[in-house]
C-alpha cells in the first residue's frame, strides 16, 4: 500500500519552523507512514536529504535575519501556505501540517489575519473553524483564539460556543472512525463521548456575583448543545474541568479563551501538543507552539511536537 502524502510547510523562515521541519520528516517515525511534501521559500529549502521527501519552492524573497519577523519572511510564510492549501484541494495530499508562523511577520507583509486558522478558513473558503488541541487522549477545543484578553468577554457568544463545541465532536468521531479501534476510540465513537464545559470566571461566576457570562451566555449555550444530545458538562470552573478531564471522566474540553486551554495542555506534555483544525475540506494540524525566535538558528528546537503534527495528520 502506497503512503499517503502529507503536504508540510516551513512556517517563518526566520523561526524554528525549517529546522523542526527537516528533523521531523528525516525521522524514521514519519518516513515510515508517510511521503512528506515541504513547501517553502527557495533561501528555506533544505537541499540535503532530499530524497526523503518532495519540495515545492514556493518564492524567493531574499535573505531574512534569522530570530527577527520582518516583511520577507511573512510573504514567505504566506505563499508557503497558500500554496500547499492548493495541493490539498486539488487532492495531491491527504492533510496539510503547518509549522509556525509569526503574526507580526504577516502583518508587515500585509495578510491580516490572526492565525492559521482563519487564513485558512478563508483560503479553503469555508463557513466554520474550530481550533482543537490534541495531547493524547485529551482533546480542547477554544471558543475564542488569538485576542486580547480583555475582549475576550464581549467576542463569546452563544453561537460561537456552539459551533465550536460541534466541530469538535463531529472532529473527534470522524478522526477515529480513520484510527484503529481500542477501547478509547470506540468511547469516542459512541454518544457517551463526555464534554467539559468551561467557564469563563473563577467559581463559574458564583451565580452572578463574579460575573454574568455564565447565566447570560454559556448556560444558553448548554441548553442548546444538551438538546441536541451531546453529553456535556453545566459551565464548570475550569480548574475543576480540567483536573475531571486530566483524571479521564471527560473526552473533550471546551475552554473560553486561548490560554484556558494552552497552559494545562502545556503543563501536561507540551512535547506532544498538536494543533487541528476543524472544519476545513481536509486535515490541518500543526505543532502546539510558536516560532521559538530567541532560540532560532541555534540548533536548540525540540522537533517532538513537529513530529508528532505530522504523524498526527497521517493517520487521521
Amino acid at each position: 500500500m502506497s503512503k499517503p502524502r502529507i503536504a508540510v510547510t516551513l512556517g517563518d523562515p526566520a523561526g524554528i519552523g525549517p529546522e523542526i521541519v527537516y528533523r521531523a520528516v528525516n525521522s524514521l517515525k514519519v518516513q515510515r507512514v508517510c511521503s512528506p511534501v515541504v513547501f517553502g521559500d527557495e533561501t528555506a529549502i533544505n537541499n540535503k536529504d532530499k530524497k526523503n521527501y518532495e519540495c515545492i519552492k514556493t518564492s524567493n524573497v531574499g535573505k531574512v535575519v534569522i530570530g527577527k519577523p520582518s516583511k520577507r519572511a511573512g510573504i514567505a510564510a504566506y505563499n508557503a501556505v497558500k500554496a500547499a492549501v492548493r495541493f490539498c484541494l486539488d487532492g495531491k495530499a491527504k492533510a496539510l501540517v503547518t509549522a509556525p508562523v509569526s503574526k507580526e511577520s504577516l502583518k508587515l507583509a500585509g495578510v491580516n489575519y490572526p492565525g492559521h486558522t482563519e487564513l485558512l478558513q478563508a483560503l479553503t473558503k469555508s463557513k466554520k473553524a474550530a481550533m482543537i488541541m490534541v495531547c493524547g487522549d485529551i482533546f480542547g477545543v477554544m471558543v475564542t483564539r488569538h485576542i486580547p484578553l480583555a475582549e475576550v468577554s464581549s467576542n463569546i457568544k452563544i453561537k460561537n460556543i456552539v459551533e465550536s463545541v460541534m466541530l469538535a465532536v463531529n472532529f473527534i468521531r470522524q478522526s477515529n472512525k480513520n484510527c484503529e479501534s481500542t477501547a478509547k476510540t470506540k468511547a469516542v465513537n459512541s454518544l457517551a463521548l463526555k464534554v467539559a464545559l468551561c467557564a469563563l470566571n473563577p467559581h463559574a461566576g458564583d451565580n452572578g456575583i463574579l460575573g454574568k457570562e455564565e447565566k447570560k451566555i454559556i448556560l444558553p449555550a448548554y441548553e442548546i448543545l444538551k438538546k441536541s444530545g451531546i453529553d456535556i458538562s453545566k459551565p464548570m470552573p475550569a480548574d475543576s474541568a480540567w483536573l475531571k478531564t486530566k483524571n479521564g471522566e471527560y473526552d473533550l474540553i471546551c475552554g473560553m479563551y486561548h490560554d484556558q486551554i494552552m497552559i494545562p495542555l502545556k503543563c501536561i506534555n507540551a512535547k506532544k501538543i498538536v494543533n487541528v483544525t476543524a472544519g476545513l475540506p481536509f486535515v490541518r494540524t500543526s505543532p502546539g507552539h510558536g516560532t521559538a525566535f530567541d532560540i532560532a538558528g541555534k540548533g536548540k528546537a525540540c522537533a517532538d511536537a513537529m513530529t508528532e503534527a505530522i504523524l498526527y495528520a497521517a493517520k487521521s
